[in-house]
């Protein structure tokens, strides 16, 4: 396998394990398992490693080596806070613009949505709910914009898990989506964003009252 294949092999795997809960917050990886784990040598590991530590996933700590990195509730807040200032932008941007093939698309990513929901699958829902507000926010016309929030939406990806995780919300989450599709239907870029806020500050609030319960002192 080419160098550069084996890295993302790494990277994509060991941001699944951190995504899904298979390492927890301030666990350690230890790079010898990983060089174990993957039948590689240091270099691709290391190189992948360095990703993970760009996007806020993993940090090098003087004495403990590699930890999984811990988002404290005010950290996790604040995000979600930008987030939904500038997603909700973005949502009113592709929105005012954004042509029927697209919206098809939206449609047919939010049936899939309902799949996931109907079959408990946590995975495909997560899978399809990130192509769903990936695509409202690559299509808002704005590059700057689309780099901080994709910088934004890796820092806390791994939190995303818990928010589906957590039973009784799946249709608001589903009936958001809804609003989002009507006002693209529309061009409404002003409807777009207020369901865009209303999504993101729901799933803020669900996350940090989960993160408050089972770590109040996170």
């Amino acid at each position: 396998m080419a160098k550069s294949l084996l890295r993302e092999k790494i990277y994509q795997t060991i941001r699944d394990d951190i995504t899904y809960g298979k390492f927890a917050p301030g666990e350690r990886l230890v790079e010898d398992r990983l060089v174990e784990e993957f039948k590689a040598s240091r270099s691709p590991i290391r190189e992948a490693l360095r990703q993970l530590e760009s996007e806020g996933l993993i940090t090098f700590e003087r004495n403990k080596g590699i930890t999984i990195a811990r988002l404290s509730i005010k950290q996790v807040d604040e995000i979600y806070t930008l987030r939904c200032l500038l997603e909700s932008g973005a949502a009113c941007l592709t929105a005012e613009s954004i042509t029927k093939k697209d919206v098809a698309h939206l449609r047919d990513l939010q049936e899939k949505l309902r799949v996931a929901v109907k079959n408990m699958d946590l995975r495909d829902w997560l899978h399809n709910n990130a192509l769903f507000h990936n695509f409202l926010c690559e299509h808002c016309g704005n590059s700057n914009l689309i780099q901080v929030l994709d910088n934004l939406k890796r820092r806390v990806y791994r939190y995303h898990y818990i928010t589906v995780s957590v039973p009784g919300h799946f249709e608001t989450y589903l009936g958001h989506h809804e609003g989002m599709l009507q006002a693209c239907e529309k061009n409404d870029g002003e409807m777009a964003e207020k369901y865009m806020k209303l999504h993101l500050k729901t799933v803020k609030d669900v996350l940090i009252n989960h993160l408050n319960k089972i770590t109040p002192n996170y």
